[in-house]
């Protein structure tokens, strides 16, 4: 008998649990200490009254594909905390890693896919994503298991047969579209790109099986399909800003720096040094890299094409929705369909791209991109979370407000969507207002200007009791960084002083004392 354990002798099968235990050992004290933000209001708001008013108020009030507040109300029966809402991001994220191991493996040999997985798992955005109470850890899940079904279904003549193989993969994948379907429109472009990277490769049988699975899917999809034409028709109503081609690809490259050279997820207005060395070493290694796959191009396989071409419809389906619905709907959070396709496409290009290396080469580059990757992911960690809070950083708002507070005096909130936020942690004596429509308004005119929002100034102004003689005014950045506040602004000039001001991470804090007619 051996006294050596078997994982002595193959140290890499300590590589995925230890990717699993070091992502937990972020997220589950972070998960329990940050603040929420006003995105996670909302979920907390859509799921707190259980699965009957989340069955019928998630699409409505949310306007997204509603499965994940459905599943969400139902898990939140169990405990209804943040921490506990928290969780079940993780939960989805520790999934996703354990899924995208199996997947990496198929695709890259089984250390590449190792350190593929811990890539993907310790990636400051799969952090992000656990960390936050809304969809997008379920959609990076989503993301893998559709990958993965779809190459054992329609796809496995070229790739590494690992593990067990799964039984009716066709019925699986089919149910994990509606599923996908169900819970984010955007994972539509995912399917879209799965269809055509069949047609580019000429599987035209596949391609016939996969078109006959998406009728079933689409006629389970039905019940869904006038709510998502409301949806659109409702995001693309009113006032809208004017889209240039530019500034979609412009946008589409920050989520493809983030995916792959992440420094801040969500950069502030003035660029930071390491973001910038960033943008320099991407733009000079983009084109190098173009240029070596364009020069070793009998080398790359159909199933590298077949990823390149999943991403690049991914991207387009992108940028169309951006024509169609605006900026506000192409965010890095919105572009969490792309993530986990990407990855897999760089990494089996490279794996590709250095096939002819001599191994001494490709371990000292592999060791080189380790070091760069552990030394950018420890910053973009880092910095997700300023001073350990999210936006708003109502806790404290909270705190401030209930230490230096008297009765009489309602807190106003600007914008309105933000009174969803602070209730969940103002104890104090004073009614939140706005305390209705908080989903209703839009842009009125060019973002950042006086008339921008001016329905929504109007209803913040009229929301202050008449007769008030001190309240408390919060605003959030988009006050201090525009003229979108002027008419409360100038209410405010006119009618109050300032008695005491506060500011705290991208929300500022105003007591205001009437003055004397």
């Amino acid at each position: 008998m051996s006294l050596i354990d078997p994982m002595q002798k193959n140290p890499q099968k300590w590589i995925l649990p230890a990717v699993i235990a070091i992502h937990l050992a972020i997220t589950l004290p972070a998960g329990y200490y940050l603040n929420i933000w006003v995105d996670e209001a909302s979920t907390l708001y859509a799921t707190e009254q259980g699965f009957w008013t989340a069955f019928q108020s998630a699409a409505a009030e949310q306007k997204q594909a509603p499965l994940y507040f459905w599943i969400l109300s139902l898990w939140r029966s169990i405990d209804g905390s943040i921490f506990f809402a928290r969780l079940f991001s993780i939960i989805c994220s520790i999934a996703a890693i354990k899924l995208f191991s199996g997947l990496a493996s198929r695709i890259v040999s089984p250390k590449s896919a190792l350190l593929l997985t811990a890539f993907f798992g310790l990636h400051p955005f799969l952090i992000w994503a656990s960390l936050e109470i809304r969809v997008y850890a379920l959609v990076i899940l989503l993301s893998v298991i559709l990958l993965r079904l779809f190459f054992e279904a329609f796809w496995q003549n070229e790739l590494a047969q690992t593990g067990s193989k799964l039984r009716y993969p066709h019925v699986w994948f089919l149910f994990a579209v509606i599923v996908a379907l169900y819970t984010n429109y955007y994972l539509g472009f995912v399917i879209a790109g799965l269809f055509m990277a069949l047609v580019y490769s000429g599987r035209w049988r596949e391609a016939k099986r996969f078109s006959l699975l998406m009728v079933v899917a689409g006629l389970a999809f039905l019940p869904l399909v006038f709510e998502v034409f409301a949806e659109v028709r409702s995001k693309s109503s009113g006032f809208q800003e004017a889209r240039t081609l530019s500034e979609g690809i412009r946008t589409l490259w920050h989520h493809f720096l983030t995916f792959v050279f992440p420094t801040e997820i969500y950069p502030e207005a003035e660029q930071s040094l390491v973001s910038y060395l960033r943008l320099w070493v991407m733009r000079i290694a983009v084109p190098i890299g173009a240029g070596i796959a364009l020069w070793k191009r009998h080398q790359i396989t159909t199933v590298t094409k077949a990823l390149a071409v999943i991403v690049v419809v991914i991207g387009l389906l992108l940028l169309v929705s951006y024509f169609i619905l605006g900026s506000l709907y192409i965010h890095i959070r919105h572009a969490s369909v792309l993530f986990v396709p990407l990855i897999l496409l760089l990494a089996s290009l490279a794996t590709d791209l250095a096939r002819d290396l001599r191994s001494e080469k490709r371990k000292l580059l592999a060791g080189a991109g380790i070091f760069l990757v552990l030394a950018i992911f420890a910053y973009s960690t880092r910095v997700i979370y300023p001073n350990m809070t999210k936006r708003g950083d109502w806790a404290r708002v909270a705190a401030f407000i209930e230490q230096n507070e008297s009765s009489g005096q309602p807190i106003v909130l600007f914008e309105a969507f933000d009174a969803l936020a602070l209730p969940y942690y103002y104890r104090g004596v004073n009614p939140i207002l706005p305390d209705e429509n908080y989903f209703d308004f839009g842009l009125q005119a060019p973002s950042g200007t006086a008339g921008s929002m001016v329905r929504q100034n109007e209803f913040v102004i009229a929301e202050i009791p008449p007769g008030t003689r001190s309240l408390w005014l919060v605003v959030n950045e988009i006050c201090a960084t525009s003229e979108a506040c002027r008419p409360l602004e100038n209410y405010v000039e006119a009618n109050y002083t300032i008695e005491l001001e506060k500011e705290f991470y991208l929300v500022k804090v105003y007591l205001l004392k009437a003055k004397t007619q």
